[in-house]
C-alpha cells in the first residue's frame, strides 16, 4: 500500500467516523443538469452511481428528459480497466458509443475526481498512488502518472476541487475541473452534496455538468 499524505488520512477519518467491517462499494443518487455545448440548453437528469472501494471502477446510469416524449439514457463507466460511454434514446436506440485509450483515461480520471463520494477507497484501493504537491494539494493517479487528478483541500480539510490537465475532450486535451461544496452527513458518510464540472480551454470556461447528491450510502449485501 503506497504512503498516503496526512491530508488524505485526516479527510477519510472525518468522512467515515465508524468504518464498516468490510470496504463496501458506495451507492449514490443524483439529480442535476447537463449540456452538450456552451450555447446549448441545460438538460435535467436523474442518476444512480455505484463506486467501488477496493478497485478503480464505477458505473453511472442516468436518465435525461430531452423533450416531453423523448427520454435519453446514458451509462458512463470504468470497469475491468476500460472506460465506456453509451447513450441511447428511450434506452433502446444507440446514439453514442465511446471506447478507446482516451475514454479509458478520462473515465479513470472521473473515478479519481469523485473519490470524495467514496472516501474509503483512499484506504482500500491499492491501485491508487499519491504525491503531496503543496500544503493544500494532493495528486492521485492510477495505472500511469499521466492518469492523474490533483485534489485541492480547504483550510478545514475538505476536498473542494479535483483538477487535471491530461483529460481528453474529443481530439484535444484540455484542462478539466470538478468543484465540490455543501458537505453533509449522509448517515454513515460525510461527503459533498453539490458539485459542478467544467472544461477550461484558452477561450474560456465551459461548465457542462452540475448536480446534487440526494442519497449516499454503503451498499451492503
Amino acid at each position: 500500500m503506497p504512503d498516503r499524505p496526512g491530508l488524505v488520512d485526516a479527510y477519510v477519518r472525518r468522512a467515515v467516523r465508524q468504518p464498516p467491517a468490510q470496504p463496501h462499494p458506495v451507492l449514490l443518487h443524483q439529480r442535476g443538469e447537463i449540456r452538450l455545448g456552451p450555447d446549448r440548453d441545460w438538460i435535467p437528469f436523474t442518476a444512480e452511481q455505484r463506486i467501488q472501494t477496493t478497485t478503480t471502477a464505477f458505473v453511472w446510469h442516468a436518465r435525461f428528459k430531452m423533450a416531453p416524449l423523448l427520454t435519453g439514457v446514458v451509462e458512463d463507466a470504468f470497469e475491468d480497466g476500460r472506460g465506456r460511454l453509451d447513450a441511447k434514446i428511450w434506452g433502446v436506440f444507440p446514439v453514442a458509443h465511446g471506447r478507446g485509450p482516451e475514454v479509458d483515461r478520462g473515465e479513470a480520471q472521473r473515478y479519481l475526481a469523485e473519490l470524495p463520494w467514496c472516501p474509503l477507497a483512499f484506504w482500500h484501493n491499492p491501485e491508487l498512488q499519491f504525491e503531496q504537491l503543496d500544503e493544500s494539494t494532493v495528486r492521485v493517479w492510477v495505472f500511469d502518472e499521466a492518469t492523474y487528478v490533483d485534489l485541492v483541500f480547504d483550510d478545514a480539510g475538505d476536498i473542494v476541487a479535483g483538477r487535471t490537465r491530461t483529460r481528453s475532450r474529443g481530439d484535444t486535451v484540455e484542462p478539466w475541473e470538478g468543484v465540490f461544496s455543501d458537505y453533509r452527513d449522509f448517515g454513515s458518510i460525510r461527503a459533498p452534496a453539490r458539485g459542478h464540472v467544467a472544461w477550461n480551454p484558452p477561450q474560456g470556461e465551459f461548465e457542462y455538468w452540475r448536480g446534487e447528491v440526494t442519497d449516499l450510502e454503503f451498499e451492503v449485501g
